[in-house]
């Protein structure tokens, strides 16, 4: 009984396909390969590719409820169709946003784009402070409203600083204040959203530092999308999402806690394998029988 339950709970889920109205998903142009170039935003080192992003275009509305339809986000292709629904998710919201451009309009400049209160995600870079790559430089995390949603560093004890500048103003998180107007385009908001749609990973629950405009996927998802064909990093994420939603449905006072397991941890454990990477190269059929494979209810949905 439990077996058929959970597979009409499967079928419903896939039932919710990615519907986009209010977003596209297009082909990197060459256009916009080379200002990513010129702009050095990519590089012949970069571990994705032109040929491997997409540009997701959506409309949005602004902090003074102006429409707009210029919205651009580029990311992995396999993760585009999920982008362009979270994207038609904050418009339906009506969740504010200030401007979506490509970081290549800000010359790769992640400070200048934070400043202009642009939300962006591709971006080949290091992360901040520190020697290894940035999700950004897979496509597979997004920024949005960098100054309602600062990065925050503390370099001393007893110190803090805000990126940008003006994301002081938003130290304070709570959007209802006592005698203050009410405050909007905090990221808070839209956790639930972006973590449906496969990035359940936010900033904002670090400690140190504190990111608030950050989503991303798992570094160890990224290391093994970006050594996927195109195809198997499609299929893996669809079912990645579906992981999610699946577990979300059985769980769901541990997933509004966000005690969370992906579905890396999920296929690593069916397999008996530390790294679906290098599993995934030595013998990548291994690894897609194992995404083929129906889901199990499992406990091992919830992080302990």
């Amino acid at each position: 009984m439990i077996k058929v339950q959970f597979a009409i709970l499967l079928v419903s889920i896939y039932s919710l396909t990615v519907n986009a109205t209010s977003a596209d998903v297009l082909k990197l142009s060459k256009k916009r390969c080379s200002q990513m170039y010129s702009a050095a935003v990519i590089t012949a080192t970069a571990p994705v590719q032109c040929a491997r992003l997409r540009e997701v275009h959506f409309k949005y509305i602004d902090f003074q409820g102006k429409h707009h339809n210029d919205g651009v986000m580029v990311v992995m292709d396999a993760v585009a169709p999920y982008v362009a629904r979270i994207f038609t998710g904050l418009y339906e919201q009506r969740f504010p946003i200030n401007k979506a451009r490509p970081i290549s309009e800000y010359q790769g400049d992640d400070e200048r784009s934070m400043n202009a209160n642009n939300s962006s995600s591709f971006n080949y870079r290091q992360v901040t402070g520190k020697s290894s790559l940035s999700l950004h430089a897979y496509g597979l995390a997004i920024d949005i409203n960098p100054i309602q949603n600062p990065f925050v560093e503390f370099p001393k004890e007893g110190s803090v600083q805000f990126s940008p500048a003006d994301g002081q103003k938003y130290a304070n998180r709570k959007q209802y204040r006592y005698g203050k107007g009410n405050r909007k385009g905090f990221a808070e908001d839209v956790v639930p959203l972006f973590a449906s749609n496969g990035f359940l990973y936010w900033g904002g629950f670090w400690d140190s530092p504190i990111d608030y405009q950050h989503f991303q996927v798992s570094s160890r998802m990224a290391n093994l999308m970006v050594v996927m064909s195109a195809n198997d990093a499609k299929l893996f994420f669809k079912q990645y999402v579906n992981w999610y939603q699946s577990c979300e449905a059985m769980y769901p006072v541990a997933y509004s806690q966000h005690r969370v397991n992906d579905y890396v941890f999920y296929l690593s454990n069916n397999l008996g394998v530390n790294s679906l990477r290098e599993t995934y190269i030595v013998a990548p059929q291994k690894v897609l029988n194992a995404i083929h494979k129906p889901f199990t209810r499992s406990a091992i949905c919830v992080k302990k």
